[in-house]
C-alpha cells in the first residue's frame, strides 16, 4: 500500500509539473535553441530556404560599430540605474518602516509607478519631457527657464531615460527592502541602543548586514532587467537621437524586424545571452559570499 501511495504521489507531481515546465520549454528554451540555430546561418525570415554561414554573423558583429555603441549604452545605463535605485529602496524603505497614521499612505505612494506598465509610463513622462511638455512649460512660467530638449538632445536624452526608469522602479526596491527591514529582530535595535549606538552605527552594523539577502534579489533583479530594457526605450526616444539611447535590446529588435536580418539578429541576441548570463552568475556569487561574510 505505501508502495502504491509512493508511486501515486511521484505520479501526481509529474502531472502538475509538467503544464508548467512544457510552458517554459515551448517560450524560454526553444527559442534560445532556434535562435542559436539561427545565429550559424543567412536567413531573412522570409525566404524558404536557409543558408549556413558558420561564424560570419559573429564575426561581424565583434565589427559592428552599432551594436558595440549600443552595449556601451547599456552599461552606461544599467551600472548607475542600479546604484541609484538600491540606494533610493534602502532610504525609503528606512523612512517607512515606523508606525503611524499615514505609513501605509506612503507605502502606496511609493509602489504605485511599479503598478503603471512602462509602456504607459513611456506615454506619460514623454507628454511631461517633450520640447514643448508639461516641464518646459512649467519651467518657464515659474522661474522664465527656456524650453530644453530633454528627450531630443543627444547629451540628455540618456538621462532622462534614467530618471524615468529610476522613478518606476524605486517603489520595487522599497518594498524589497522594507520587507527585509521587517525581518530584523527588534532586540538586536534595543541592545544596540543600550549600548549606546548611534543611528548611524545602527544601521551599519545591524540594518544593512541584515538586508543582504535582499539587496542581493534586488540587485540581480535590476541589473539584468537594466540590461535587457527595451519597452520604455522605444516609447520615450525610440533610440535617438542620432543613437544616443539605442540599447542592446532595441538594436536587436530592429536589426531584425526593421532589417529582415533574422539571422544576424539571432548572433547580437546570444551575444546578450551570454553577457547578461555571465555577469549576472558572477554577480549573484559575489554577492552571496557577500551576505555570508556579513550575516556571519
Amino acid at each position: 500500500m505505501r508502495r502504491r501511495s509512493l508511486d501515486r504521489d511521484r505520479w501526481l507531481r509529474g502531472v502538475m509539473f509538467a503544464p508548467g515546465f512544457t510552458i517554459y520549454l515551448g517560450l524560454m528554451i526553444l527559442p534560445i535553441l532556434l535562435s542559436l540555430y539561427y545565429s550559424f546561418t543567412d536567413w531573412d525570415g522570409i525566404r524558404p530556404t536557409v543558408q549556413l554561414v558558420g561564424m560570419r554573423n559573429y564575426l561581424e558583429a565583434v565589427r559592428d560599430q552599432g551594436f558595440l555603441n549600443s552595449l556601451r549604452i547599456t552599461f552606461i545605463f544599467t551600472v548607475p540605474g542600479t546604484i541609484v535605485v538600491n540606494v533610493l529602496g534602502i532610504c525609503f524603505a528606512v523612512l517607512v518602516n515606523t508606525k503611524g497614521r499615514l505609513t501605509n499612505f506612503y507605502r502606496s505612494v511609493f509602489f504605485f509607478p511599479l503598478l503603471i506598465s512602462a509602456i504607459a509610463v513611456g506615454f506619460i513622462w514623454k507628454g511631461i519631457l517633450t520640447y514643448h511638455g508639461i516641464l518646459n512649460t512649467l519651467l518657464a512660467n515659474i522661474a522664465g527657464i527656456p524650453p530644453i530638449d530633454w528627450i531630443g538632445d543627444p547629451a540628455l536624452a540618456l538621462w532622462s531615460l534614467l530618471v524615468v526608469t529610476i522613478w518606476q522602479d524605486t517603489g520595487f526596491a522599497t518594498v524589497i527592502y522594507l520587507a527585509g527591514l521587517q525581518a530584523i529582530p527588534a532586540d538586536y535595535y534595543d541592545a544596540a541602543s543600550i549600548d549606546g549606538a548611534s543611528a548611524w552605527q545602527r544601521f551599519v552594523h545591524i540594518t544593512f548586514p541584515w538586508l543582504a539577502p535582499a539587496f542581493t534579489a534586488c540587485v540581480a533583479f535590476l541589473f539584468t532587467g537594466y540590461m535587457r530594457l527595451y519597452d520604455m526605450v522605444v516609447v520615450l526616444t525610440s533610440g535617438g537621437p542620432a543613437g544616443a539611447t539605442d540599447t542592446m535590446a532595441l538594436r536587436i529588435i530592429r536589426v531584425g524586424f526593421a532589417q529582415n536580418r533574422l539571422s544576424y539578429a539571432s548572433s547580437l541576441a546570444i551575444y546578450m545571452l551570454g553577457i547578461v548570463g555571465a555577469l549576472s552568475l558572477v554577480l549573484t556569487y559575489y554577492l552571496r559570499r557577500r551576505e555570508e561574510r556579513l550575516i556571519m
